[in-house]
């Protein structure tokens, strides 16, 4: 029997995942748990022939259909061909040269910093590791070295950050930008300075 769970997005869209490969999301495999203990309410389970289908509505989480569709490609090609695992320092900016070529061209053809945005806010939420990290190393490489008045726009801010309502709010919706930039660039000054060392 083959069984599969059907992801939901705010726009309404489905998708379908095999079960075999929900294991990597921390949220469906609790969400699965409690529906495994669940007897008395079977009515999000349907059956068509050999296949058994589980309806997960992640509605409530604002995912949006372009970055569900994103993690139900990652979500199935990781149980094809497990991303290799990575940490920094890094000693480059080429993802070609940390991961393989798939996850690589995964998050960046076609992939503009709206929908890098949502992937991240969509793995963040459903608790895939691998994908967060994967994507916010991607936007840490997209934003490094850009000056704050090209960064103001893609985050949304704005030029007068003397407002502390303002700001306190933009660090808050973006910490993970913000800790993500920090760690990289901590990271490739230490790579250059155990280069200039040597």
């Amino acid at each position: 029997m083959v069984k599969t769970v059907q992801l939901i997005s705010v726009e309404g869209d489905a998708f379908q995942v095999p079960l075999s490969c929900c294991h990597l999301s921390e949220v469906i495999y609790c969400e699965l748990e409690c529906h495994s203990d669940d007897e008395d309410e079977p009515k999000n389970e349907t059956q068509n022939g050999t296949n058994s289908c589980l309806t997960l509505s992640l509605t409530a989480s604002r995912i949006r259909s372009s970055a569900l569709q994103k993690v139900t490609d990652f979500l199935i090609h990781f149980e094809e061909e497990e991303m290799i695992p990575f940490s920094p320092p890094f000693s480059t900016e080429n993802l070609g040269e940390i991961v393989q070529k798939w996850y690589a061209d995964f998050i960046t053809l076609g992939v503009d910093h709206s929908l890098l945005t949502d992937i991240i806010s969509a793995a963040n939420f459903l608790g895939i590791q691998p994908l967060l990290k994967l994507a916010v190393l991607a936007m840490s490489i997209n934003i490094n070295g850009k000056s704050p008045e090209t960064l103001r726009p893609m985050f949304g801010i704005s030029n007068n950050l003397n407002d502390s309502e303002q700001k306190t709010r933009v660090m808050e919706e973006n910490e993970w930008a913000f800790e993500a930039r920090r760690q990289f660039e901590e990271n490739h000054n230490t790579i250059k300075s155990d280069h200039t060392g040597s």
